[in-house]
């Protein structure tokens, strides 16, 4: 894993040129690892490094909510997006996904250079995701855990799904690598909505965008970001890689 500074939610071909792509200087050498990957060795740690945000930050990526069905590793069978390496964050669920051991697999990032950041400060996000299996809605997603004064109960998670934004289910192909502009302004993409928020602006059914987010929540801090898959959707494969949050590109 290596991290670098750098500088809608629309997908993009597999072969086209992103800045994020550039940043990394990576390059997959053959495609689907072997001799010549060029990709740094990271630790996926297990569940979080504490149960209340009062115990962040922590350096490093964690399974987080991963459940006993689901799993997140990081690996060379999907391969990884243009000049991210040879491997990539594979997340997958299995059949099951009735309660209490609902499928779900999470990748999450509680490091000191974001942890505590107003969310006010963070306007770029973005990643890649491939899903190699499984449908029709489900796919790598984002999820922002945010704190602090005028957050619902003082905890929420804002989710960031592909099939919300303007393309729609249709949008997500099987066995390509797409990008996706988290943070996008154009009309229908970008869009989040926030665990405690059941019904109206911002839920589920009816998401907003980051920087409606960003002004209901001015004093919201970040207490985690990462990858999330599940729950409720059984049978998936997927990958994330070249993830963007405001000055750091993860390269997993």
């Amino acid at each position: 894993m290596s991290e670098v500074s750098g500088s809608k939610f629309r997908s993009i071909a597999f072969g086209m040129a992103v800045a994020s792509a550039a940043l990394s200087g990576t390059a997959c050498v053959p495609p689907g690892g072997g001799p010549g990957c060029t990709d740094t060795v990271l630790t996926i740690q297990p569940g979080t490094p504490g149960n209340t945000p009062a115990s962040y930050p922590a350096s490093g990526w964690w399974s987080a909510d991963t459940r006993t069905n689901g799993t997140v590793e990081l690996s060379a069978d999907l391969a990884a997006p243009p000049g991210f390496g040879c491997k990539s964050a594979k997340l997958t669920t299995g059949a099951a996904t009735g309660s209490p051991l609902q499928d779900k697999a999470q990748l999450f990032n509680f490091s000191v250079a974001n942890t505590g950041t107003l969310l006010t400060s963070i306007n770029t996000i973005s990643y890649w995701a491939n899903r190699s299996s499984g449908g029709p809605a489900a796919t790598v997603a984002l999820n922002v855990q945010i704190t602090g004064t005028g957050v619902p109960t003082g905890f929420a998670t804002l989710v960031c799904e592909p099939y919300n934004q303007s393309g729609g289910q249709g949008a997500i192909v099987n066995g390509t690598w797409q990008y996706w502009n988290a943070t996008a302004a154009t009309p229908g993409d970008g869009l989040w909505w926030a665990t405690k928020i059941l019904s109206g602006s911002g839920s589920q059914g009816s998401p907003m965008t980051w920087a409606a987010f960003q002004a209901a929540y001015p004093l919201a801090e970040i207490g985690g970001y990462g990858l999330n898959l599940g729950s409720n959707n059984p049978n998936i494969v997927a990958a994330a890689d070249g993830m963007q949050f405001g000055a750091t590109t993860t390269d997993f």
